[in-house]
């Protein structure tokens, strides 16, 4: 019987035997809770030291509650990886967070770092948690959210016209305020930006910044684009040239959008295949460049510019001054040493008068005679002109003439070619012609059918 019994009692010892040698190596998480209080800047060590961990996970969470914890870091696995969630693997990077066995440490504490920490021996169900307040530092506020008006930030406004540019900070506080890039002026403060008229030199890039004194400044920036055309001309006159019968017009028009132009003269818009006008451009300049010129072709000429935004125009009037005279000669009146001097000269315009000069070749003295201009071409001819005056000269002399024609207030240029002539010492005497006998007899005529009131009167 008692051998029986020490048989059971021994089977019963060797059943206990492996329960109690398995419970003494199962991992166990020794460390207790604890609240730790550190200043900012310090470093803090959150203990977990765990009995017999094998090779099972232990997990470090962040959060005060279970559904609001993230997983800092998992420090042990089944393979020995050394894992680090994505949102703190910055911070090891830095040394900000660090791990010795299986205890965390945190360095350089922040505001932003007083939370719950747990620890967690996953197989085993085992976690603790300690609490972390940080002292001391600026807690930081969430970031700032803009809403900007336009969305893409891309505005455009005609010139002369509003732009309104919106910036609005959604659940803070904060102060809002406008400069250009690259300027620390401030504009305007608060959410809304106007510019009541929008000139060329507004364009550019607008930044609004909005600032709550806690969290980080937040910015947007703005492209304001302005919409205009711009025909500026160097000249708004042109002088025709009459000696080739040539004018050059050019302007220049801007824009934007990028904008068309067209020439316009009395008439209406220049047509493109003119073979007397022809019309070229090189980016914003533009030419018309006009060949074998008429009289018709002198007067107004419009550059104008537009695009959908709007329009614009100038104005270039092109006349024209006499080319050279040319004198053709000096021929005796038979009245003394009274001669007279003829020429001709080229001109797209009317001549209002003929500046005459002439001197003795032995002296300095110049004698000057305005002569009435000529205001038709010769038959046949559109630009030629041809005029004369009678001058009396001193007999045994040499002269020399200089003739300027003057259309409008423009002179033509000198002569190419001075022209030379000695006066005889005796008058040239010249032969009547046919016309001039024919001027006698109507003057003879004239005074014979007067001579019966001429006695008439005498009787009387």
């Amino acid at each position: 019987m008692f051998s029986s019994l020490l048989i059971l009692f021994l089977g019963l010892l060797a059943l206990t035997r492996p329960l109690e040698s398995s419970r003494r190596f199962r991992p166990q998480l020794l460390t207790e809770e604890e609240h730790f209080v550190a200043q900012a800047g310090e470093s803090v060590t959150l203990p977990c030291r765990v009995r017999n961990p094998g090779r099972r996970s232990i997990f470090w969470f962040k959060g005060d509650t279970v559904e609001g914890r993230e997983l800092v870091m998992q420090l042990m696995s089944v393979k020995g990886n050394f894992l680090v969630t994505r949102q703190f693997q910055d911070a090891i990077r830095s040394g900000k967070l660090d791990t010795r066995n299986t205890n965390l440490i945190i360095n350089d504490l922040s505001p932003e770092d007083s939370a719950s920490y747990t620890c967690s021996l996953a197989v085993a169900g085992q976690t603790v948690t300690h609490t972390l307040t940080v002292e001391g530092g600026r807690r930081q506020a969430p970031p700032l959210m803009l809403t900007a008006l336009p969305t893409d930030g891309r505005v455009s406004a005609g010139e002369g016209f509003p732009a309104t540019l919106s910036c609005v900070v959604s659940g803070s506080d904060a102060a809002v305020s406008w400069h250009r890039a690259g300027s620390a002026q401030v504009l305007s403060v608060g959410p809304i930006f106007n510019i009541y008229s929008v000139r060329r030199e507004d364009e550019g890039s607008y930044v609004c910044t909005a600032d709550n004194g806690i969290s980080r400044p937040a910015s947007f920036t703005f492209d304001l684009t302005v919409e205009y055309v711009d025909v500026e001309v160097d000249q708004t006159e042109v002088v025709a040239s009459t000696e080739d019968l040539t004018a050059l017009l050019s302007c220049t028009v801007k824009g934007s959008p990028e904008p068309l132009m067209s020439w316009y003269d009395s008439q209406g818009p220049i047509r493109q295949n003119d073979p007397r006008r022809r019309v070229s451009s090189r980016g914003e300049f533009h030419y018309l460049q006009l060949t074998d010129m008429k009289p018709s072709d002198l007067g107004e000429y419009q550059c104008y510019g537009y695009n959908e935004k709007g329009r614009d125009r100038e104005t270039i009037t092109v006349t024209a001054a006499p080319g050279p005279v040319r004198v053709l000669d000096a021929e005796p009146t038979g009245k003394g040493f009274t001669y007279r001097v003829s020429w001709e000269v080229n001109s797209l315009s009317p001549i209002n008068y003929y500046y005459f000069a002439y001197r003795e070749l032995s002296s300095d003295f110049v004698m000057t005679i305005n002569v009435p201009g000529t205001r038709d071409p010769v038959s046949g001819s559109s630009t030629m002109y041809h005029a004369s005056t009678e001058v009396t000269f001193n007999p045994g002399q040499s002269y020399e003439i200089m003739v300027t024609p003057v259309s409008g207030n423009k002179p033509g240029p000198e002569q190419k070619e001075v022209f030379r002539f000695s006066v005889p010492d005796e008058p040239v005497q010249v032969a009547s012609t046919n016309e001039d006998a024919w001027k006698w007899w109507k003057m003879s005529m004239t005074l014979l059918s007067r001579l019966p009131q001429v006695a008439r009167i005498m009787q009387d």
